[in-house]
């Protein structure tokens, strides 16, 4: 990622990019993942098999004013793992094996309040498995339901215990000096300061894109029925290990999907199976119908490494509005 010139002062203060920034900055105080800090999300309250955690609606709307795909897939991935944390425990790794997400159609106007609880565990095999299920809520408006399956495994010796941000932490936090940005955190910065650029530049249609879908490539091509879209691995999109987070997977994998079908048709529900991790490099998403009827279509989605190796796949229903 190259440095963009500052004729663009006018970019470095924007709100967008500061937000960007106060992400990095939360993330070298208390390590979570930038993505679950650059939407605001928060863990109100974690108890044995239940927890409740919320985000703000404004700042993670799309361009029609409801929820972004992609952040309400990230809140509930992260809602799903925390109620199975408050029983193993945020010293453990979790990895996300299958996820299911239905989505309402419901306008929200309110901010989204996340409700987890743990399903049921199974200790009897290999490795630990924990299923969850959580409901989204605007006010009382119920704008997602969704279900999960994790493997419970030993957080890697050199990650430190993921942090439960909260309401204070955004207030909180002291803003970092771009100068004392690692390499990493530069990359994920001057990644903002483009994305900006190509909106104002009219380079990403922004009346059709956010600028959170710019910043994280969410911005697939189509061409008949199939749609594609690439991604670049990196801190701006990772998790607590360095891996892709699991929700920005699933809202690739949806934002990809909606782009096999026009205007007028909304996401009905998505089952993903995580295979294996994003790590490094280019990831591609490739979706394509596999039938459409009048008011219903699905879609198959798959998203591999720049070497072909699958790492989602995913069926999705989409709904005519």
């Amino acid at each position: 990622m190259h440095a963009i010139d500052p004729s663009a002062d006018n970019l470095s203060s924007s709100p967008e990019v500061t937000r960007v920034l106060k992400a990095l900055s939360l993330q070298r105080d208390a390590p979570w993942h930038l993505p679950g800090y650059y939407l605001g999300i928060t863990y109100d309250s974690v108890d044995h098999h239940r927890a409740m955690l919320s985000m703000d609606l404004e700042s993670n709307l799309n361009v029609h004013g409801q929820p972004l795909p992609v952040a309400l897939c990230i809140l509930a991935d992260v809602a799903l793992a925390a109620s199975i944390r408050g029983e193993v425990g945020f010293e453990t790794r979790l990895a996300t094996i299958s996820a299911k997400l239905t989505f309402t159609g419901q306008h929200a106007t309110q901010r989204l309040v996340a409700n987890s609880r743990g399903r049921f565990q199974s200790d009897d095999n290999a490795i630990a498995i924990r299923n969850s299920g959580v409901t989204i809520l605007s006010g009382e408006t119920e704008i997602c339901f969704a279900e999960g399956s994790f493997a419970v495994l030993e957080r890697p010796a050199d990650r430190p215990v993921q942090s439960q941000p909260d309401h204070h932490s955004w207030e909180q936090i002291d803003l970092l000096a771009v100068n004392d940005l690692s390499v990493q955190e530069n990359d994920t910065y001057q990644r903002a300061l483009q994305a900006l650029a190509d909106r104002a530049n009219d380079k990403t249609q922004p009346d059709k894109t956010t600028f959170t879908e710019t910043f994280w490539g969410l911005t697939p091509t189509s061409e008949g029925h199939v749609a594609t879209c690439e991604i670049q691995c990196g801190l701006h999109i990772g998790n607590r290990v360095g891996h892709v987070q699991g929700g920005v997977l699933l809202g690739l994998a949806i934002n990809t999907s909606l782009a096999t079908v026009r205007d007028g048709w909304r996401m009905l529900e998505i089952n993903a199976l995580f295979i294996r991790p994003g790590t490094e490099g280019v990831l591609t998403a490739t979706s394509q119908i596999v039938n459409a009827g009048r008011n219903l279509a699905h879609v198959l989605c798959e998203i591999r490494t720049a070497t072909g190796r699958l790492v989602l796949q995913a069926q999705s229903t989409m709904i005519r509005e």
